[in-house]
């Protein structure tokens, strides 16, 4: 089990055919998990004192075999309640200590689509964070955080979740909705200290280093017309010394130094693209 509210490859496809609009799957609502401190933790919602733990965890066990690692600051968890909207789930051991997190940010509609809209509810999140320390999984505290997640963001109204992963897809019956590769690249300046506002870069950090030169990590947005194509390359690298992402339906210039990365597949969970299967989801996203 990764989430329960995981779209069949089957209602998919049926939705595509039918040229429906995006909408949510008639599921039931989650009761509340029953779970009973798995692995001897407790889980619950996060509040501000935890930031730090989060933070900890994170930098030490987030995707930590990867040839990068989380770079987060606690101040920076702390923005994403304001900033993101976010709901951080937490799971603690008997002494307090944070051994497990995911969270929940608020994301603009992948997709167009009428879900929200005036006196209605604004129901799109973006599950993300999720990180176990080793010694506690194959525990249930995973499926317990999700759990609760899935349970509190459906009691406010976020309904729809989309999960993005990179490297290899989640097992069946977990079926994406797109899948793209990312491309990158080092750019940016040794000289430029700090990121500037008049590149003309729409910028989305990571959160993340390079695990053998601490180099940021950024995602973006690419260009789709090649007459730019030059001019959005030189901006690039009058960012500080990075690494950039990009999706692979963008252009870029193969000269510039460009390599393939990783598959990243996105996955919906309580709702339905319909029509929009296999579209390129909204650039805020991917």
């Amino acid at each position: 089990m990764f989430w329960k509210g995981k779209v069949s490859i089957f209602k998919q496809i049926e939705a595509f055919l039918k040229n429906s609009e995006v909408g949510l799957l008639s599921l039931e609502e989650p009761d509340i998990p029953r779970h009973i401190k798995p692995g001897g933790c407790s889980v619950s919602v996060s509040k501000l004192k935890d930031v730090e733990g989060i933070a900890r965890l994170l930098n030490e066990w987030f995707e930590n075999s990867s040839k990068s690692k989380a770079s987060v600051t606690s101040e920076w968890i702390r923005s994403t309640y304001i900033d993101n909207e976010a709901i951080w789930i937490v799971a603690r051991d008997s002494a307090g200590t944070i051994r497990g997190c995911v969270s929940s940010f608020r994301i603009v509609a992948p997709y167009p689509n009428t879900l929200s809209g005036c006196g209605k509810m604004y129901p799109w999140g973006i599950v993300d964070w999720y990180c176990v320390h080793p010694l506690w999984r194959s525990k249930g505290v995973g499926s317990a955080l999700l759990e609760t997640l899935d349970f509190v963001t459906y009691k406010i109204g976020r309904k729809a979740h989309i999960f993005l992963k990179e490297g290899h897809p989640l097992p069946l019956p977990h079926t994406p909705i797109y899948v793209t590769w990312l491309k990158c690249r080092k750019a940016g300046n040794p000289s430029v200290k700090q990121m500037r506002d008049d590149t003309g870069l729409t910028v989305y950090p990571y959160q993340e280093i390079e695990r053998d030169t601490g180099l940021p990590l950024i995602r973006v947005e690419g260009i789709q017309k090649k007459i730019d194509l030059e001019e959005w390359e030189n901006a690039l690298d009058t960012l500080p010394e990075c690494w950039v992402f990009v999706s692979d339906s963008y252009l870029i210039d193969d000269k510039r130094g460009w390599k393939t990365d990783s598959l990243v597949s996105i996955y919906a969970f309580r709702w339905f693209p319909g029509k929009w299967l296999g579209s390129r989801p909204n650039s805020a996203i991917l």
